[in-house]
C-alpha cells in the first residue's frame, strides 16, 4: 500500500508518522533521508544518481538488443 503525504507536512511530523505507521520513506529529498536513516526508518533515495543508473541500464538494454537485430 503507499500513502501519500499531504503538501505542506513538516519534516518532523512527517518523520513521526513513518516512525509510527512503520512506513517505508521514498524521496529525492537526501536530508529528509538522512533523518529518518538516523531514526531507524528504512528509506529509498530517488535521487539523480539512482535516476541515471537506470537511465544508463535502460539505454545499454536498448542498444544491446539493436545490435543482435
Amino acid at each position: 500500500m503507499t500513502t501519500k503525504v499531504r503538501p505542506g507536512v513538516s519534516d518532523d511530523e512527517f518523520v513521526n508518522l513513518a516512525k509510527e505507521n512503520k512506513y517505508v520513506v521514498v524521496s529525492l529529498d537526501r536530508k529528509l533521508l538522512s533523518r529518518c536513516r538516523v531514526m531507524g526508518i528504512p528509506a529509498v533515495d530517488l535521487g539523480l544518481e539512482v535516476q541515471a543508473k537506470i537511465v544508463h541500464e535502460s539505454l545499454e538494454k536498448i542498444i544491446t538488443s539493436h545490435e543482435r537485430a
